[in-house]
């Protein structure tokens, strides 16, 4: 466990403190490279100096070739905030796209997360799929995480950053650490990380604290006592030649009971008509 607490962050939902930290420890540990897929256009909360101070405490140096540059909006601009672009090529993307189901903020590609395909011409084409905080607003999570799956190449990168708690109506799912461990478990990914984040609305000044999780190594914070803090899910998991996307998972905790025992005559995939 660690936490920034002299870091200055953001105030919103998008790329904020509490996820860009992880992304650049990410970024440490295999560097970036190729193209990226953004899932869902994605605001900045930082400006050039927090960005700078935030790869300079995670020891990641910024690509200088790229300029930083402002957000185009322009109340984000008049703040200093950087745009997604510039952020992310700066950590070696030499490709930055994004998906929506709209065009209402520019998106490269427009496709509904729900549906059970995605494009074939996309199929295979990025080396990092990064999620912000939009599976939650996805109705068919299944479906979701089988788009993720066909988007990556072989070797490719899931890195997802989802709400776990303090975040009444802001979409349709809270996503427990739980849900992804399991999920690439049962789908046969190599889990790099999975981190449980806690932080408060007050990110500028208040502590950013980071939980590395094990399955049952939170349980005595289970019910009611994570301090009234927002706490998230960021996670990283990498595709390989065996990987599927729509293995249905049983959850962790159940299979972890002596005598718990699965129904040999029931299978289910993520394929079946649901």
């Amino acid at each position: 466990m660690y936490f920034y607490a002299d870091i200055l962050g953001g105030d919103g939902m998008g790329f904020i403190r509490a996820n860009i930290v992880p992304i650049l420890e990410e970024s440490k540990r295999r560097p970036f490279k190729g193209r990226l897929l953004l899932l869902g256009q994605g605001d900045i909360y930082f400006s050039d100096d927090a960005y700078r101070q935030m790869a300079q405490r995670v020891g990641v140096n910024l690509d200088s070739s790229v300029q930083p540059a402002l957000s185009y909006k322009p109340d984000f601009a008049e703040k200093g905030y950087l745009d997604t672009q510039s952020v992310f090529r700066r950590l070696g993307f030499s490709e930055v796209m994004a998906l929506d189901y709209s065009d209402f903020e520019g998106a490269d590609i427009l496709h509904d997360m729900n549906a059970p395909d995605i494009p074939e011409q996309w199929r295979g084409q990025f080396d990092v799929v990064m999620d912000h905080g939009t599976l939650e607003h996805i109705f068919h999570f299944p479906n979701a995480m089988h788009a993720v799956f066909q988007f990556l190449k072989i070797g490719g990168r899931a890195m997802t950053s989802s709400p776990v708690s303090g975040f009444f109506d802001h979409g349709f799912y809270m996503m427990q650490p739980t849900l992804f461990r399991d999920f690439y478990a049962a789908n046969a990914w190599e889990v790099n990380t999975i981190k449980v984040v806690q932080f408060t609305s007050n990110e500028w000044t208040d502590p950013c604290t980071f939980i590395d999780y094990e399955p049952d190594r939170l349980d005595p914070s289970k019910y009611g006592k994570m301090d009234g803090n927002f706490c998230a899910t960021f996670c990283v998991a990498t595709k390989g030649e065996q990987s599927t996307g729509k293995v249905i998972p049983q959850q962790g905790w159940y299979s972890r009971q002596a005598a718990w025992k699965p129904c040999s005559a029931v299978q289910a995939s993520m394929a079946d008509p649901m």
